[in-house]
Protein backbone atom coordinates (compact mmCIF):
# COMPACT_ATOMS: atom_id res chain seq x y z
CA UNK A 1 0.00 0.00 0.00
CA UNK A 2 3.20 2.39 0.95
CA UNK A 3 3.95 1.96 -3.04
CA UNK A 4 0.91 2.70 -4.63
CA UNK A 5 0.85 6.07 -2.03
CA UNK A 6 4.09 6.74 -3.41
CA UNK A 7 3.32 6.16 -7.09
CA UNK A 8 0.56 8.07 -7.08
CA UNK A 9 2.41 10.93 -4.98
CA UNK A 10 5.13 10.54 -7.54
CA UNK A 11 2.22 10.63 -10.42
CA UNK A 12 0.86 14.11 -8.91
CA UNK A 13 4.26 15.58 -8.97
CA UNK A 14 4.71 14.81 -12.71
CA UNK A 15 1.18 16.04 -13.81
CA UNK A 16 1.41 19.53 -11.92
CA UNK A 17 4.98 19.47 -13.52
CA UNK A 18 3.32 18.87 -16.72
CA UNK A 19 0.57 21.87 -16.26
CA UNK A 20 3.52 24.35 -14.82
CA UNK A 21 5.45 23.69 -18.26
CA UNK A 22 2.24 23.85 -19.71
CA UNK A 23 1.47 27.04 -18.09
CA UNK A 24 4.47 29.21 -19.05
CA UNK A 25 4.53 28.09 -22.58
CA UNK A 26 1.06 29.03 -23.42
CA UNK A 27 0.34 26.37 -26.59
CA UNK A 28 -3.28 25.42 -26.21
CA UNK A 29 -3.23 21.89 -26.84
CA UNK A 30 -0.60 21.27 -24.05
CA UNK A 31 -2.55 23.40 -21.96
CA UNK A 32 -5.92 21.65 -22.35
CA UNK A 33 -4.02 18.22 -22.24
CA UNK A 34 -2.54 19.03 -18.37
CA UNK A 35 -5.91 20.30 -17.43
CA UNK A 36 -7.37 17.25 -17.98
CA UNK A 37 -4.38 15.14 -16.50
CA UNK A 38 -4.54 17.84 -13.23
CA UNK A 39 -8.32 17.78 -12.53
CA UNK A 40 -8.04 13.44 -13.38
CA UNK A 41 -5.12 13.52 -10.47
CA UNK A 42 -7.50 16.03 -8.33
CA UNK A 43 -4.90 18.85 -8.35
CA UNK A 44 -6.40 22.53 -8.42
CA UNK A 45 -5.94 23.96 -12.46
CA UNK A 46 -7.88 27.36 -11.51
CA UNK A 47 -4.82 29.42 -12.52
CA UNK A 48 -4.01 27.20 -15.94
CA UNK A 49 -8.01 27.30 -16.65
CA UNK A 50 -7.32 30.91 -16.21
CA UNK A 51 -4.04 31.01 -18.51
CA UNK A 52 -6.15 28.82 -21.27
CA UNK A 53 -9.34 31.53 -21.29
CA UNK A 54 -7.22 33.96 -21.63
CA UNK A 55 -4.86 32.54 -24.66
CA UNK A 56 -7.85 31.26 -26.73
CA UNK A 57 -9.35 34.78 -26.06
CA UNK A 58 -6.54 36.12 -27.75
CA UNK A 59 -6.66 33.19 -30.32
CA UNK A 60 -10.30 33.91 -31.14
CA UNK A 61 -9.41 37.49 -31.51
CA UNK A 62 -6.98 37.94 -33.68
CA UNK A 63 -6.82 39.55 -37.00
CA UNK A 64 -6.52 36.17 -38.85
CA UNK A 65 -9.57 34.51 -37.05
CA UNK A 66 -11.78 37.59 -37.84
CA UNK A 67 -12.44 36.66 -41.13
CA UNK A 68 -13.12 33.15 -39.96
CA UNK A 69 -15.23 34.41 -37.92
CA UNK A 70 -17.21 36.40 -39.87
CA UNK A 71 -17.81 33.75 -42.56
CA UNK A 72 -19.05 31.23 -39.78
CA UNK A 73 -21.32 33.87 -38.45
CA UNK A 74 -22.82 34.74 -41.86
CA UNK A 75 -23.01 30.86 -42.72
CA UNK A 76 -24.99 29.76 -39.56
CA UNK A 77 -28.43 31.62 -40.42
CA UNK A 78 -28.78 32.99 -37.30
CA UNK A 79 -29.15 36.57 -36.85
CA UNK A 80 -28.17 36.64 -32.57
CA UNK A 81 -24.76 34.34 -33.44
CA UNK A 82 -23.93 37.20 -36.59
CA UNK A 83 -24.64 39.86 -34.28
CA UNK A 84 -22.84 38.30 -31.69
CA UNK A 85 -19.93 37.97 -33.84
CA UNK A 86 -20.33 41.08 -35.77
CA UNK A 87 -19.69 42.71 -31.87
CA UNK A 88 -16.66 40.98 -30.87
CA UNK A 89 -14.95 41.30 -34.62
CA UNK A 90 -15.80 45.19 -34.32
CA UNK A 91 -14.16 46.00 -30.85
CA UNK A 92 -10.86 44.88 -32.36
CA UNK A 93 -10.79 44.39 -36.07
CA UNK A 94 -13.40 47.61 -36.54
CA UNK A 95 -11.86 48.03 -40.12
CA UNK A 96 -12.14 44.82 -41.18
CA UNK A 97 -12.91 44.32 -44.67
CA UNK A 98 -15.88 41.63 -44.07
CA UNK A 99 -18.03 43.78 -41.39
CA UNK A 100 -19.97 45.61 -44.08
CA UNK A 101 -21.07 42.13 -45.47
CA UNK A 102 -21.87 40.73 -41.81
CA UNK A 103 -23.93 43.68 -41.11
CA UNK A 104 -25.35 44.16 -44.46
CA UNK A 105 -26.29 40.26 -43.57
CA UNK A 106 -27.15 40.83 -40.10
CA UNK A 107 -30.22 43.84 -41.82
CA UNK A 108 -31.60 40.74 -44.06
CA UNK A 109 -32.16 38.93 -40.62
CA UNK A 110 -33.62 42.15 -39.30
CA UNK A 111 -36.03 42.35 -42.46
CA UNK A 112 -36.99 38.56 -42.21
CA UNK A 113 -38.14 39.40 -38.09
CA UNK A 114 -39.85 42.35 -38.83
CA UNK A 115 -41.95 40.38 -41.53
CA UNK A 116 -42.54 37.29 -38.94
CA UNK A 117 -43.24 39.92 -36.32
CA UNK A 118 -46.15 41.36 -38.36
CA UNK A 119 -47.31 37.58 -39.21
CA UNK A 120 -47.62 36.84 -35.26
CA UNK A 121 -49.10 40.41 -34.25
CA UNK A 122 -51.87 39.49 -37.26
CA UNK A 123 -52.72 36.43 -36.20
CA UNK A 124 -52.46 36.89 -32.31
CA UNK A 125 -49.64 34.24 -31.13
CA UNK A 126 -48.86 35.82 -28.44
CA UNK A 127 -46.38 32.44 -27.52
CA UNK A 128 -44.35 32.72 -30.68
CA UNK A 129 -44.20 37.09 -30.69
CA UNK A 130 -42.82 36.51 -27.21
CA UNK A 131 -40.49 34.58 -28.51
CA UNK A 132 -39.07 36.16 -31.68
CA UNK A 133 -39.09 39.34 -29.77
CA UNK A 134 -36.99 37.90 -27.60
CA UNK A 135 -34.87 36.91 -30.45
CA UNK A 136 -35.04 40.39 -32.19
CA UNK A 137 -33.68 41.98 -29.08
CA UNK A 138 -30.74 39.60 -28.77
CA UNK A 139 -29.89 39.82 -32.02
CA UNK A 140 -29.84 43.82 -31.99
CA UNK A 141 -32.85 45.11 -33.76
CA UNK A 142 -33.84 48.55 -33.05
CA UNK A 143 -36.56 48.93 -29.94
CA UNK A 144 -38.55 51.18 -32.65
CA UNK A 145 -39.09 47.96 -34.76
CA UNK A 146 -40.11 45.92 -31.81
CA UNK A 147 -42.76 48.62 -30.26
CA UNK A 148 -46.43 47.14 -32.02
CA UNK A 149 -45.12 43.76 -30.97
CA UNK A 150 -44.32 44.69 -27.41
CA UNK A 151 -47.63 46.72 -27.31
CA UNK A 152 -49.64 43.84 -28.24
CA UNK A 153 -47.90 41.79 -25.90
CA UNK A 154 -47.93 44.03 -23.12
CA UNK A 155 -51.87 44.80 -23.67
CA UNK A 156 -52.94 41.01 -23.65
CA UNK A 157 -50.83 40.44 -20.73
CA UNK A 158 -52.11 42.92 -18.49
CA UNK A 159 -55.84 42.30 -20.00
CA UNK A 160 -55.35 38.70 -18.53
CA UNK A 161 -53.88 39.47 -14.88
CA UNK A 162 -56.01 42.69 -14.30
CA UNK A 163 -59.32 42.16 -15.86
CA UNK A 164 -61.00 45.12 -16.79
CA UNK A 165 -63.33 46.39 -13.92
CA UNK A 166 -64.64 50.04 -13.88
CA UNK A 167 -63.52 51.97 -10.88
CA UNK A 168 -62.22 48.61 -9.57
CA UNK A 169 -58.31 47.91 -8.68
CA UNK A 170 -57.73 48.00 -12.88
CA UNK A 171 -58.79 51.40 -13.17
CA UNK A 172 -56.59 52.62 -9.77
CA UNK A 173 -53.45 51.01 -11.51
Amino acid sequence: MGGCESCASSRRKDVGSFLREAVAQGDLSDLRQAIEKADGCGLDSSTARRRFAELAKQERQSPESAEDMLRWGMNTQDGVVLCSVIEEVSAYAPDHELLPSARARLREHHQEVKHRLRKLVRNRDLRSLGVTVDRARRMGMPPVALEEAERLLQREVSSKFLPPSPGGVAAAI
